[in-house]
Order: C-alpha cells, then structure tokens, then sequence
C-alpha cells in the first residue's frame, strides 16, 4: 500500500503499511521485551484533504521506518543499560517537563504520591545487618533512621532514596519490596521517559530509573510547593543534573575508534573557533534530526543526496525557506566545511544546496506601529494579575520601556547586569556585553539612556537593585555565564514577557515576535528623527557597513545626543512600579 488510504465509513486518510516480515516474526520476542507489534500499521492522517495528507504521510512513514529499525536493533543487541548520568539524566528530563507544565498553576499540580512504609518482618535481618556494620559506620545509620523516623511525609521521600544508596545492605534486605513500590508510584514516568526517547532498558536500569525518579520527582513538588508560595527559585537537584546524551550504538556489528561523526565535527569546531555556546546548542539540535533522517552520523557518509532529500522533506514541514537555508541546512554545511578544513574530508555535501523559493511575503510590517507600543508601555503600568517571581514583576514594567527606547535584543537586555551601568563626565550609559551571557557578534558595546527613561526612574531602579541581574534570580557566584547549559535565565525573562504581550495584552505579534517588533519600530523612528545611522547601528549592536565605520570611538556625549533624538512615546505615568 502506497499514499493515504480513504477510511470507507468516514473518508479520512490513514497510513497504512504491512509490517516488514524479519519484524512480525519476531512478534513474541519484541513482545517479551516490552514492544507490541500488529500485522499492519494504521494511523489516521486526521483530514479528508489528500495534498496535506501526502505531506503528513511521508513524515509518518518515516516515523514509523525509524522505529522498525530501532526494533532490528533491539532484537540484535537486546535491551540496553543505562549509565548512572544518563540514569539520572533521563529522570530530571522528565521532571524539568512535569515542571513546565504545572508551574504556572502549581495548585492544579497533582499532588506527590507517598512512598509506602516497608513491611515488618521482626526485624531480625535489620538487627543482622546493623551488628555487622563498624561502630562508627553503625552510629551514622542510626542517627540516620532517627532523622527517617522524625521526619515528614514529605521528607521521607528524599530520606528513602538516601538510605537506599548510602546502605546497600538495606537496599538488599528492602529491594524487592521498595522496587515494587517504586514501580508503582513511578512506573508510568519512567515509561514516559524511556518512550519520549524511544528507549528500551534492562530490568535493573529500569529499577534504578525509578529510583532516581523518585529524588527527582520530589524535588519537583518541594518546587511546586514553594511556587505556592510565591517563590520561582530554579530547583537545584534539576539544575545540577546533566542533559541526557542518547548513546548511539551502530547498526554495524562493530565500529571504528576513527569515525568521523557529524557531533565530534561540531564538539571540535566549538573547542577552535570562536562559534558561541547557543550556537553550538542549536547546530546539535540541528544536526541530531539529521541523523535521525540519514540513519548515520558517520560524515564520510553523508552524500549530497542525503542533503538534498533533508532539504526536500523539510519543505514538505512549512518551515519558511529562511530558516531551512540558514538554521538546519547551514549546521549541516558549517560541520562540514570544518571537516574539509581541518580533517580530511574530502567534500563539502551540502555546498550549494539551499531552499530557494521565496518567502511569504509579509502582511504587515515587521514592527509594531507607534499607537501599537504606546499601549503596550501603557499596560507596563498595571502589571499582571498572575502570582510572579519580584524578577519577573520588573521585566514585566521595564523590558518594554527599555527597548523601545534602545532597540535591544529581548536577550541583551534580559541578561543585563547592574554593574554595568556606567557614566563617563556624568552621562550615563548602558555597557553590553558578553560576559554577561551572550551577544550575537560576541562584541561589547555602549548604549546611550534616553531622558525619559531616566524621568521613569530607570537609574535609580538598577542602583537600587545593585550589581547583580536586574530580571532574573541570580546564578551561583561562580558561575561562567558564557558557558551555560541550556538557555541563559535573561532569554527566558524575554519569552515570558512576550508572552504578556501577546497572551494577557490579546495583541498579534509581528512575524510572532513582540519583542523583537520593538527593534523595527526603533529602527523606524530612529529615521524620522534622523538619528545618525552610525550611531544607530552601533547601539543596536549591529556590525559596521563600511569598513570605515569601525575606526574611532563613540564616546558616550555623542551616544546620549543621538539617542535623545528619539520622540518621547506619549504615554502617562501612572507612578506606579513593582
């Protein structure tokens, strides 16, 4: 069977395909293994209309291709063990997602499940295992059972892990028991876990999946129960655990010590050059479904025709050309253009191939209109209704004002840092810089204040709040904020005030991003001001046009005269702040 197939009751188009024979006769042991398998796959493709529906055909049937060949995998090499990073790895993904998800109304959360009480055998292996121990090591677990025993509901759960793995003599006495208590209270995340990563484990990985699941699930309701409380502080036990690395074992029965993946590619281009950290971050995501389409990693391999057929399928999604051109083909051909250069990869296959239709044209401007912003700063004003971190309340009040009148990156502002307000023969003015997290060209550079924002108070709030991030909770001390896993807490505070713009304020974003729309109308009114240009460019951060323009200096004198050339928007203020 080939192309969507009309149900005869209902007219909606499926997919429908035989399963491949190697795979239905092996249906019992896949079905030992956790894997249920049917004859034929049949899914519903959810619309009458046959050209979307050939369209979500192919990415079916490349789903559904993708997992037969996981299957073969499974059947060859059994079950796999998970490592103790990514054990815990696999288990804080699944609760940062738990978290995302009922933060916002952490009331609705559902509430955490007890960890039942062991069962009384006299205590007759308990007495056994406690005389064997060294009378130091004897003292310690007792004064452990004495804090387990005082302790909460709540606290019995970390205290339960705890013991767990600090005595594994208890955990052999407990194990069969606690196992099965574990897979009854977190069974079902650890199954969602491993399906989200379309994973297959072994008994005891899954046994200790649980485990993990649940210090790390309880973690996220002590979260959940202090964002009651108002408190939105990141929880540490997530913060602390490792992303999760799939392990990639080859379809070959063995593989050389001198493949030359697409990842050791990109890992060595981001040890020598000077690419940034997000950018690395993305060009992974990137590249991750590429291989997931070609099957491989292995950049020997990669044929133009691999490329090419991507690039295809991708235009079948509705991503724009834009972003396929210069987002997941450019990761792809920038991996491999390191690989000609530095190793000795003999091609480039993804030179020259590009989506080349048109984009769609815009049906309105990229920035908002001047009647547009003047409401959205006026609703700065009235604040939110929602129970917010104090960070958020003030990004939610001053984020708007501060690029509208400077035309930032949602980002660069997000991140900033108090000690980088400056003055300079008593004028003030904003330093961006990289040290505070990121800058696109990876460049500092000075922004000048505008008079009204210094009238609103603007001066005054960042003294107040000190040196450190005006809209976010602080990092440890130590942190390198360069080198952050995942997404700097200042991006975030940017995404959440969009999201008040376009969710509490009802207002349809340009090109559906609020924030980045106060850039344009920046830029706009910059030119009905006649604001230097020069000038313009290098506060919104924006490489010289001219080699030219790089020679010099912009002293803060010539940067305040140009900025205040900005209309002041006419909004009243209210006096009210968070």
């Amino acid at each position: 069977m080939t192309g969507p197939w009309p149900h005869p009751n209902t007219g909606i188009l499926y997919y429908r395909k035989v399963t491949p024979p190697d795979i239905f006769a092996e249906r019992r042991r896949l079905a030992e293994l956790g894997v249920k398998v049917t004859r034929e796959v049949q899914r519903s493709l959810g619309t009458r209309d046959r050209k979307p529906a050939e369209r979500l055909y192919k990415e079916v049937s490349g789903e559904v291709e993708a997992e037969w060949d996981r299957w073969r995998l499974l059947l060859r090499e059994g079950p796999q063990d998970l490592s103790p990073k990514q054990t815990v790895a696999l288990a804080a993904e699944h609760a940062r997602a738990f978290l995302a998800k009922h933060e916002e109304d952490a009331f609705e959360a559902p509430p955490e499940s007890p960890i039942p009480n062991p069962p009384d055998d006299g205590n007759t292996t308990m007495l056994a295992m406690v005389d064997a121990m060294e009378p130091d090591k004897r003292k310690d677990f007792e004064r452990d059972i004495r804090e387990y025993v005082g302790a909460g509901a709540k606290r019995k759960r970390s205290l339960t892990v705890r013991l767990l793995s600090k005595y594994p003599g208890l955990r052999a006495i407990l194990g069969r028991d606690v196992a099965a208590a574990l897979e009854a209270i977190h069974g079902a995340d650890s199954d969602e876990a491993l399906a989200n990563r379309r994973l297959h484990v072994t008994a005891e990985s899954r046994r200790l999946l649980n485990l993990q699941m649940a210090s790390m699930m309880g973690a996220v309701h002590r979260g959940l129960e202090a964002r009651r409380g108002n408190d939105y502080s990141r929880v540490k036990e997530l913060e602390a655990a490792p992303d999760f690395v799939v392990s990639s074992p080859s379809t070959e029965p063995s593989r050389p010590a001198n493949v030359l993946t697409l990842e050791r590619l990109l890992d060595h281009k981001a040890k020598t050059t000077s690419i940034r950290a997000k950018t690395v971050s993305d060009n992974r995501a990137y590249l991750t479904k590429f291989v997931a389409f070609i099957g491989h990693d292995d950049a020997r391999k990669v044929a133009k025709d691999d490329v090419r057929r991507w690039r295809d399928s991708l235009m079948e999604t509705g991503l724009s050309p834009k972003t396929i051109t210069d987002k997941y083909l450019s990761a792809v051909r920038a991996v491999l253009t390191h690989g000609v250069k530095e190793f000795d990869l003999p091609f480039n296959a993804a030179s020259g191939i590009a989506d080349n239709r048109e984009g769609v044209a815009p049906k309105r401007s990229k920035g908002w209109t001047e009647e547009e912003a003047a409401r959205i700063l006026k609703a700065t004003f009235g604040g939110t209704s929602k129970a917010i971190s104090e960070p958020h309340k003030r990004a939610l009040f001053w984020m708007p004002w501060v690029l509208a009148y400077t035309g930032l990156r949602a980002a660069e502002i997000g991140q900033f840092q108090g000690r980088h307000l400056k003055e300079e023969d008593g004028i003030p003015y904003l330093l961006i810089t990289p040290s505070d997290g990121s800058t696109k060209s990876g460049k500092a550079w000075a922004v000048g204040i505008h008079k009204h924002l210094i009238e609103l108070g603007f001066l005054d709030f960042i003294r107040e709040i000190g040196e450190g991030p005006l809209f976010y909770e602080p990092y440890p001390a130590d942190t390198d904020l360069k080198a952050l896993k995942g997404k700097h807490r200042g991006t975030e505070v940017g995404k959440r005030v969009g999201q008040w713009v376009t969710e509490e304020l009802k207002m349809e974003a340009p090109l559906g991003r609020p924030l980045h729309a106060l850039r344009h109308l920046f830029t706009t009114r910059s030119r009905h001001c006649g604001m230097d240009k020069e000038a313009r460019d290098f506060m919104m951060g924006s490489g010289p046009v001219d080699a030219r323009e790089g020679y010099g200096e912009w002293p803060p004198a010539v940067l305040d005269r140009e900025i205040n050339k900005l209309p002041r928007f006419a909004v009243m203020d209210t006096g009210w702040r968070p």
